[in-house]
């Protein structure tokens, strides 16, 4: 068995437990948005006023903060420089509220610092979501033109418009990591929430990055996957 064909086998096995594993992980992600969605902080701080005092505190006055219909679509727009939470979050004061605020103003605060890996996936974010549009018609073409020299280059084409979105994916990762551990470091050093609270804080963001850490490696082996496959043909 060659080197590719070992490839092919280990990542097609791997992609169930990390599927139902990712599924896992957005159901306790859920779960422990409802259970601290809950449970109110002491202090009476709601969820845009954190996000509203971080962006000052690094003189971000100009982002706005505004609210979104649903649940759990909190996000920050570079492009029109805006937190978005949505209201459960931005209106309650619970300890979900307050680290999921805190977490999407902190990414306001790396775009306005120009944190590189956030800059970076600010930038390729539009390629990456342009190129998955492409990528399943190139395999398509690639496997029934399979037997004209042409088709080779489709898969290539597919293979690395998929690696564009593992970079993306990889770059990802520190910008997660890097805004909940700003958003928690912000949290403490002002005594917004005590140290019990502080502990549900952190899971809410912890279990939050944990699904970006399982779309890495799932995206990896989905490629690897493929590239098997393309060379076993």
């Amino acid at each position: 068995m060659d080197l590719l064909t070992g490839i092919y086998i280990v990542s097609g096995f791997a992609i169930v437990p990390l599927v139902i594993y990712g599924l896992y992980a957005r159901v306790k992600v859920n779960r422990l948005f409802v259970k601290y969605s809950k449970e109110p902080i002491k202090k009476g701080v709601t969820g845009s006023h954190i996000a509203r005092t971080m962006l000052n505190s690094a003189g971000l006055n100009e982002v706005v903060v505004e609210e979104v219909s649903g649940t759990l679509r909190d996000h920050y727009d570079p492009r029109q420089n805006a937190v978005r939470l949505s209201r459960p979050v931005a209106r309650n004061s619970s300890i979900a509220s307050i680290g999921i605020a805190a977490h999407e103003a902190a990414h306001a605060i790396q775009h306005g610092t120009g944190y590189p890996p956030a800059r970076l996936r600010s930038n390729i974010a539009p390629l990456v979501e342009k190129a998955g549009y492409f990528i399943l018609p190139l395999l398509l073409l690639g496997i029934l033109l399979s037997r004209i020299p042409l088709a080779m280059l489709f898969i290539n084409i597919a293979l690395l418009l998929f690696l564009g979105i593992v970079v993306f994916y990889l770059v990802t990762l520190p910008v997660e990591l890097e805004a909940s551990a700003r958003a928690l470091r912000f949290i403490k050093e002002n005594n917004v929430v005590d140290d019990k609270e502080l502990e549900g804080v952190k899971k809410v963001l912890n279990a939050a990055a944990l699904t970006y850490i399982i779309a890495f490696a799932l995206s990896i082996v989905q490629f690897l996957n493929l590239l098997g496959m393309s060379r076993r043909r």
